[in-house]
């Protein structure tokens, strides 16, 4: 059964969540917004060639190193 979070009054995103990344964050050395971006971007890699195929994950990866937020190992 998938898990659907639904926001309470101005919540954006779940409290939970957020002391999650900030934790990884502490650990990593890294700011929560670096950590929410990186949680992001793997879910997205993920999901979306399941959704768009191979092509929807080059467009990401294209559009990630054109913003330098990746690059090439």
């Amino acid at each position: 059964m998938e898990q659907r979070w639904t926001p309470h009054g101005s919540e954006v995103i779940d409290p939970t969540l957020l002391q999650g990344l900030a934790i990884l964050s502490k650990a990593n050395g890294r700011s929560v917004v670096e950590e929410l971006n990186n949680a992001v971007s793997v879910y997205l890699a993920q999901e979306l060639p399941l959704k768009l195929g191979e092509d929807g994950l080059a467009l990401l990866i294209g559009e990630m190193h054109e913003r330098g937020q990746i690059t090439r190992a």
